[in-house]
């Protein structure tokens, strides 16, 4: 939920868990009745076929309603779609508000400010939840707020995370590392936040560390609630889906055949500079063993882009609207029970983050002024049937 560049990196040194306690690396056999599908890379459904459309645009030139900008240490912002259908996105320049804009982009409110205390955030994301019934992580602190009938709830998770997703019963599901003894080596943690409290951790495959360092790209999952009750968690570093219980059995691997996407342990380089590897943004459960995997990866047309900013002395970069000419985004759907991909679209935007059950964010702005702005995409499966 959280990535926004190839790398991580900038996001990882924003959240100051650098350091790497790495006590071995293992392999991580299966056990013999695990099951492993291979998907070929040819769609199998010759009438399926995926349409890509816009469906909303967030942020606004001037006033309360401008977001936040897509660079560090605000590159952890995402637009998290509500139960209630609003859109919610951090506040411009980290001012620590989380920005309320309705389902046709208008913005309504501003929520929180910066600062420590209940109700304020460094940098606010919605967890779950409608406009009186709200669930904010403050991702830079590692806090949990909920705000119920103006009633506000502030409190620290024992976690330093990648990423999220929410069951339905309000449960979440965290990519995270714990310095925990018993849960060190684990990369999947459910968290009760009704009982503050994790419940399980899952997912050891025996890389043994405590901290979440940049180059540790095989702790990384993109996680999210399958339809049964049961976990995805995607590697980011190779086309890779693993399916665990929420009490720690693995139940199944997808391994994807793609010679597009081939697997890769360290970042070649800086994405403007050295041509971007693939890496899987997101997945969602369609039900019916449909999952959407969304991939981000290098632009058809890319080539070197020199540096056009410098945010901080000896640190060059470029625009954050510039990523949109290094990357593109492929979107496949897969038959998980028959083990096939039924359709794949390739567009050239660049993924931020999944957004909802059927959609994804991108970035852009409104002007040279650099006004930034959030696009929200659906995607809808057509020709299908069971």
């Amino acid at each position: 939920m959280f990535d926004s560049s190839g790398s991580d990196t900038p996001r990882l040194r924003a959240l100051g868990v650098a350091r790497c306690l790495l006590l071995g690396t293992l392999a991580a056999p299966l056990n013999a009745q695990d099951s492993v599908v291979v998907v070929p890379d040819a769609p199998s459904c010759a009438t399926c076929s995926l349409t890509v459309s816009a469906v909303v645009e967030l942020g606004d030139r001037e006033g309360p309603g401008i977001v936040a900008q897509l660079n560090a240490p605000y590159a952890l912002a995402r637009v998290v779609r509500s139960d209630d259908g609003d859109y919610y996105v951090p506040g411009y320049l980290g001012d620590g508000r989380l920005l309320r804009f309705s389902g046709n982009g208008v913005f309504q409110e501003a929520i929180g400010r910066r600062g420590e205390g209940p109700g304020e955030y460094d940098l606010p994301v919605l967890v779950a939840g409608s406009v009186d019934d709200l669930t904010i992580l403050d991702v830079l602190s590692s806090r949990l707020t909920t705000i119920r009938g103006g009633e506000v709830a502030t409190w620290t998770v024992p976690l330093r995370f990648d990423g999220l997703d929410v069951f339905p019963d309000g449960r979440q599901v965290y990519n995270a590392l714990s310095p925990e003894p018993d849960r060190i080596g684990h990369v999947l943690h459910v968290y009760d936040p009704a009982g503050r409290r994790i419940t399980s951790s899952l997912g050891d495959e025996g890389v043994r560390t405590a901290r979440m360092d940049p180059g540790i790209t095989e702790l990384r999952r993109r996680v999210a609630v399958a339809a049964d009750g049961n976990i995805w968690a995607a590697r980011s570093n190779r086309y890779r889906i693993d399916k665990w219980s929420p009490d720690g059995d693995h139940i199944a691997r997808i391994e994807r055949d793609a010679p597009w996407f081939r697997p890769w342990e360290e970042w070649p380089g800086v994405d403007y500079e050295v041509r971007p590897l693939p890496a899987v943004a997101g997945v969602r459960d369609w039900g019916d063993g449909l999952l959407m995997v969304v991939v981000r990866l290098a632009d058809a047309d890319w080539r070197p882009i020199g540096p056009t900013r410098t945010p901080v002395p000896g640190h060059t970069t470029i625009d954050p609207t510039q990523r949109e000419e290094l990357y593109d985004t492929v979107i496949e759907v897969l038959d998980t029970r028959s083990g096939t991909v039924l359709a794949r679209t390739r567009v050239d935007e660049r993924v931020v983050c999944l957004v909802g059950h059927d959609g994804f964010c991108t970035y852009s702005e409104h002007s040279d002024l650099g006004e930034p702005k959030y696009v929200v995409w659906s995607v809808a499966l057509s020709g299908y049937s069971r």
